[in-house]
């Protein structure tokens, strides 16, 4: 197979795995809100039980542990779900500052210096660079700028923090605007961390508009090292656009047209004490490369491998802690030719190349293969490295998946077998219930709780029919408050110089047809204000329903059901009620659904007294003009308020009373008077028995809604934990 065909092959064979993590993770995910809700139905029965047998088992769940795996679990497959379903195979070249990076990546692309900076001095990369072939022939980036938020917190704060400067500042402005603190601590190391924040205060001027500005933005090929780069290329410090930049993304077209789903990524030369830079550099290793090709260039005279060598090789496999990276990273040892700058330095490639074993054998310093190259040589580049690489990936990239996945795989097992234990706890703590309950105690409650309940209903439902024929006081207070309303409004009426003006604009152009708009107007604007007494009745309604809360939360202690009143209550307690008890659910599902509207019970008369407000009623005299309309639409409105308040106070205000009275007949009809209701509240209230009478019950009794829930909670979290791998 060409190189093309062996990248295809190896990203083919990634998608299973990628599908079958998709199925993982939904478990998973699943699993986490079970486990949650478990959690926080233990928390509930730990505050309601009061056996200390009981108690102290529902204390032994231990579920922090293990949400903090679940976590832990699902932020690893994220990385492994990416990582498979990626359409290309990502190369990461890692290596300290000067050793040749920029070269070898820009042998690989085709780039020059001008987009992969390269130079002999100080740290001339500032920023992470993934480069993709693109068949477009135009070379271009897209740049991801940090938000002002998240430079503060990933950028300047742990400045503050690693070198003990004191408070952080609460907003970019706060770090631009005040001095920078002080520096307390010693040591060159501190001092060196110390002036890379200098550089980020000093120079804020130059990149703080990038802050705000679109990201990503999109940019030409020559203005890409401006944003990537820390020096030009006569190697000045000119740029510090690059302080405010997260990412950038270069598309272009790769010489070699078989690598075209490969990826490259540059990773700042490491070394330069910039705090936070080796955090960022294993978060990108972890989810976005594939393979590492590590770069030293030995100097001419002697070289050796040094700790810094070690600590990068080590920060780089610290980064997959269940895939060495011994398993997938080659050294490459940069040969330079006499005619270069750095003169021939093929021998101490050759002495280093031998001296590894040595050191590996000591430090476990050890990589898949080594290889000696010149990196800016791109024949070299192609034959000794990329094809190497690609032909170690082909043979080994499956295998080194499966062990990636099976590592992980190997976690999850571990957390499936500690939830089984805690929810072996779950179950246990059933087993200090006492299975055998007195049903002569639950008889005697029931008993004393019906003559409540039968006492109770009857008193209000006679107080009730005592006041049917009364005036409600809320819908009365709501129809006076209404007709006040109208009485007062003045603002209803046109003034003279109105009515003038609307005579005028009217196609009719006279004062009777005037006048005739305007009655309508006012017709249509009362009837608007008669639509607020809906909320008299409704307030009425609610009030009985309150009532009759009261009687079964208080007298007849339902309150462990529901702390709610009124229409929520009685709909909690509709919920709860089995489908089986039929009339019960009835009854309270009747008394839950009542409403009083104005629409339905009162609009349809007072429509029959805004009729008064009609043209002929009150005819303008002949001649009439602004002051006679406004006189006659006074006099038309003041004797409709008239009719429609007499109708309401001769009618309507005692139908909310009336309609009590019916209701709650209804109700008690239902929940008290019919065949089997005194049944049906027993077989309702049984389950529930722990929940109203707590200090008699325990809570986990045998068929008390608490156990079954529970249960229920431990068998579905049971039933996800085993599939989590399936």
């Amino acid at each position: 197979m060409n190189k093309s065909q062996k990248i295809q092959e190896i990203i083919a064979l990634r998608q299973p795995l990628a599908e079958s993590l998709k199925k993982v993770e939904d478990n998973l995910n699943h699993l986490q809100i079970t486990w949650h809700n478990l959690e926080d139905y233990r928390n509930q029965l730990q505050a309601k039980t009061q056996d200390d047998k009981v108690l102290g088992k529902l204390q032994e769940i231990n579920f922090s542990d293990s949400k903090t795996k679940i976590l832990e679990s699902l932020e690893k497959l994220s990385k492994l779900f990416k990582r498979f379903e990626r359409q290309t195979l990502n190369i990461g070249v890692v290596g300290r500052a000067g050793q040749g990076k920029s070269r070898l990546l820009q042998s690989l692309t085709g780039l020059s210096s001008e987009e992969i900076p390269d130079g002999d001095r100080q740290h001339c990369t500032g920023v992470r660079s993934s480069i993709h072939h693109t068949h477009d022939q135009e070379t271009k980036a897209k740049v991801y700028f940090y938000r002002e938020q998240s430079f503060l917190h990933e950028i300047i704060n742990p400045y503050y923090t690693a070198l003990d400067l004191g408070q952080h500042p609460i907003s970019i402005q706060d770090f631009a605007n005040n001095p920078l603190p002080t520096l307390r601590l010693e040591g060159a190391e501190n001092q060196a961390k110390y002036e890379h924040l200098k550089d980020y205060y000093t120079h804020f001027d130059k990149y703080s508009d990038l802050l705000r500005c679109p990201s990503p933005l999109d940019i030409s090929q020559d203005k890409i090292r401006q944003y990537v780069a820390q020096d030009d290329k006569n190697g000045e410090r000119v740029y510090f656009n690059y302080l405010a930049v997260k990412e950038v993304k270069i598309t272009c077209q790769f010489p070699n047209k078989e690598v075209e789903q490969i990826a490259v990524v540059d990773m700042p030369g490491l070394g330069n004490t910039g705090i936070g830079d080796e955090a960022r550099m294993i978060k990108t290793l972890a989810e976005e490369i594939d393979f590492v090709l590590f770069v030293k260039m030995p100097h001419t005279l002697r070289d050796y491998w040094a700790d810094v060598d070690v600590k990068l090789y080590d920060t780089v496999n610290a980064s997959l802690e269940d895939l060495p990276v011994k398993l997938w990273s080659f050294m490459v040892l940069n040969k330079t030719d006499k005619d270069s700058k750095q003169g021939d330095n093929f021998t101490n490639c050759q002495d280093l190349l031998k001296s590894i074993i040595n050191v590996s054998k000591e430090k476990t310093f050890i990589f898949s293969d080594y290889i000696i190259a010149n990196c800016a040589n791109p024949e070299e580049v192609n034959e000794k490295i990329l094809e190497k690489t690609l032909d170690y990936l082909s043979q080994n990239i499956s295998q080194l998946d499966q062990k990636y996945v099976t590592a992980f795989y190997d976690e999850l097992a571990d957390l499936q077998s500690t939830i089984k234990g805690e929810l072996q706890k779950a179950k246990e703590t059933l087993n200090k219930v006492d299975s055998v309950e007195s049903e002569s105690t639950f008889d005697e409650l029931f008993d004393n709780f019906w003559d409540n309940l039968t006492n109770d209903l009857t008193d209000l439902l006679e107080d009730l029919r005592e006041k049917r024929n009364d005036q409600d006081d809320y819908f009365k207070e709501q129809v006076e408050k209404v007709f006040q309303e109208c009485q007062k409004d003045e603002t209803i009426f046109p003034s003279l110089e109105q009515i003038r003006k609307r005579k005028n604009s009217i196609i009719q152009g006279d004062y009777p047809s005037t006048y005739g708009t305007y009655i309508n107007e006012i017709r249509t604007g009362l009837s608007r204000r008669f639509l607020n007494l809906d909320d008299g009745l409704k307030k009425s309604i609610e009030e009985l329903k309150i009532e009759i809360t009261n009687v079964l939360t208080n007298q007849c202690n339902l309150k462990g059901l529901s702390m709610d009143k009124g229409s929520k209550f009685l709909q909690e307690i509709t919920d709860l009620i089995p489908d089986s008890c039929t009339t019960l659910k009835e009854g309270f599902t009747v008394m839950g659904n009542f409403e009083l509207s104005y629409r339905g019970l009162i609009q349809y008369h007072i429509r029959e007294n805004l009729d008064n407000l009609r043209q002929d009623n009150s005819p303008l005299p002949k001649g009439g003009k602004e002051q006679d309309v406004l006189d006659n639409l006074q006099e038309l409105y003041k004797e409709t308020i008239y009719l429609c308040k007499n109708a309401l106070d001769n009618n309507f205000l005692r139908i909310p009373s009336q309609a009590a009275f019916a209701i709650v007949e209804e109700f008690v009809d239902l929940v008290l008077r019919s065949k089997d209701a005194q049944r049906q509240w027993r077989k309702f209230l049984l389950p529930y028995r722990a929940d109203i009478w707590s200090d008699t019950f325990q809570i986990l009794g045998d068929n008390t809604r608490l156990r079954q829930q529970w249960t229920q909670l431990i068998e579905e979290t049971e039933n996800i934990n085993s599939s989590l791998l399936k």
